[in-house]
């Protein structure tokens, strides 16, 4: 029985199907299956509330244009927003930054040239031009910084 011709076309599956993908615009199916992540749009707050089964209690109320990625199998994520308010100081306190989001989002601040940050429970949070860049899993150390912990 010749096989080859059936080796041919799982090869060429192989190749032919991501390559579609990406061509056709199916970014966002190709991370979720390959990456395990998802991109993140949402347009304020109470989207982010109605549309993420993920607490980020210190999103601000005005918070608009929110961006980011998140992981589909772990808790890491990531979320990039514009807001004119201050953070909640009953749920973020300013501590030494002890660590760095995992995902690099478009016009994000750059972490590493900065020493302090926002402990906000399991999130931590720096200032960005128009408002807040916050990532999660924040260091143990970040956390028990973060009031209420």
């Amino acid at each position: 029985m010749n096989t080859r011709p059936v080796v041919r076309a799982v090869a060429l599956g192989a190749l032919v199907i991501p390559t579609a993908l990406l061509a056709t615009g199916c970014t966002g199916l190709y991370n979720q299956i390959v990456h395990k992540e998802v991109d993140l749009t949402f347009e304020d707050r109470q989207a982010l509330e109605d549309g993420w089964d993920r607490d980020a209690a210190w999103v601000p109320a005005d918070a608009t244009g929110i961006t980011g990625t998140a992981s589909t199998d772990s808790a890491v994520a990531a979320i990039l927003l514009r807001s004119d308010e201050e953070l909640d100081p009953a749920v973020c306190a300013e501590t030494a930054r002890a660590s760095a989001p995992v995902y690099a989002l478009d016009g994000a601040p750059d972490v590493f040239a900065m020493d302090t940050v926002y402990a906000c429970g399991d999130w931590t949070v720096v200032a960005a031009d128009d408002g807040w860049l916050g990532w999660t899993p924040s260091n143990p150390a970040e956390k028990a910084a973060s009031p209420g912990s």
